[in-house]
């Protein structure tokens, strides 16, 4: 009885209802363990575990209500969320609220939000669907490239001056699911080498920014600048982590994350120091979203590291597994291209624990967050919701092939009757 209540509320891939409350039940338990510094900061114990629970309980309902939503419902919606994010950015831009000096959100009713996340998934959402409707036998039109880059251009341009490693993601995701709409290996190595000369060229003009110039400050010259500076600060930091440094001449100063994040994993042996005794998280600024991977090493050990990266990777590996049962070539891209960005959000975290550049880039499911966390629920709910899909295909199949196997058997079967008056 009990599992066949189950079985009727959580409907779709059981891999990744699975992996989904594996990760939801780890968010709680390291977030409230990471945001000790927080609390000590506020004077209030409770608040930031009641808020990212409340976000995780209501991300449990964003998937169980999206994962019952039609593919043909979600289809219709893709322009929809592509312009919704379009309009956030361009709000955000020109008369978004600043958050560590950034103007990244949008705040509503007393509500802030990132039209960033939006944006991303309306990118994903469109995409899927401009592949899936220049599909040819010989493979992608040459036109659907461009609509994609296209549409990719225009809000990787706003996102691009507050987070670059945002932009990174998005163009990962967005070639990979190219590569896998079947776009022409020709096109693919000219954008290739496109994008090459591109970074080359802006990784020069990053590493030639000057310390200071004469800029007012607001104006976007400056915030350009600044922007810059940081990044130039982030690639030196990575270059110069592999010199030597004597201990006395070492500066923890500006370095803060990054150090505690190393002594955090270095000290973590095999099976980590146990949930809740991490040391290093009252010295890191942002345990709780930027550094939470470091916090479950610590915690966690390499054991736990590891298996925080196979779910990630089993996720993906079922993504692929669904769509390849896919018929209808929009929710087969679609679910690759969130698995894709989900993914690969999450590797780009774990470098940065471990030597990478300070991205800013929460671990996704896991890290403290309202807009990303919903977000990505929003994704965990639609790859459940084509694995419903793709498992009506399947049935139906396996109906018309037993129907048809029965129908093959009552033709074949030798007429007794008229035998027996024969005989």
């Amino acid at each position: 009885m009990g599992k066949g209540i189950t079985k009727r509320i959580f409907k779709g891939d059981k891999i990744i209802w699975i992996i989904f409350f594996i990760l939801c039940a780890l968010s709680l338990i390291e977030v409230f363990s990471a945001s000790s510094r927080k609390t000590y900061e506020t004077h209030n114990y409770w608040h930031p575990i009641t808020r990212h629970a409340m976000f995780v309980i209501a991300g449990v309902g964003v998937v169980w209500f999206i994962h019952h939503m039609k593919i043909s419902w979600i289809k219709r919606f893709s322009f929809f969320v592509y312009i919704a994010g379009m309009i956030g950015l361009v709000w955000a831009a020109f008369g978004g609220a600043v958050v560590n000096e950034s103007a990244r959100w949008i705040e509503i009713f007393g509500i802030k939000f990132q039209p960033m996340e939006i944006a991303k998934m309306g990118i994903v959402m469109t995409t899927s669907l401009v592949l899936a409707q220049s599909q040819t036998e010989e493979g992608t039109d040459l036109k659907a490239m461009k609509k994609v880059l296209l549409l990719c251009a225009v809000p990787c341009c706003f996102i691009l001056l507050e987070n670059l490693s945002t932009v990174v993601i998005i163009a990962a995701t967005v070639f990979l699911m190219m590569f896998v709409g079947r776009v022409y290996w020709k096109h693919m190595l000219i954008l290739i080498g496109s994008c090459a000369l591109a970074g080359i060229i802006l990784l020069g003009a990053i590493m030639l920014t000057p310390n200071e110039i004469n800029a007012k400050q607001g104006t976007v010259l400056y915030k350009i600048h600044n922007k810059a500076l940081t990044w130039k600060n982030r690639i030196l930091d990575v270059v110069n982590t592999g010199e030597q440094v004597k201990p006395k001449d070492y500066k923890i100063s500006g370095n803060e994350q990054r150090t505690y994040a190393n002594i955090a994993i270095a000290t973590s042996g095999l099976i980590g120091k146990g949930p809740g005794n991490s040391v290093q998280r009252d010295n890191i600024p942002h345990a709780y979203s930027d550094f939470i991977y470091a916090i479950i090493i610590e915690e966690l050990g390499l054991i736990g590291g590891i298996i925080v990266i196979m779910l990630y990777l089993t996720l993906l590996y079922r993504c692929g597994s669904i769509a390849a049962g896919c018929e209808d070539p929009y929710p087969a891209f679609l679910i690759m291209g969130m698995g894709f960005i989900i993914v690969i959000q999450a590797m780009l975290h774990m470098t940065i624990s471990v030597g990478g550049p300070v991205t800013g880039q929460p671990l996704p499911l896991v890290s403290q967050g309202g807009t990303s966390t919903l977000i990505n629920c929003v994704y965990i709910g639609t790859m459940l919701s084509i694995s419903r899909y793709v498992r009506r295909l399947n049935k139906s199949k396996t109906a018309a092939t037993n129907t048809t196997t029965q129908e093959e058997t009552i033709i074949n079967q030798p007429n007794t009757a008229n035998n027996e008056e024969g005989v």
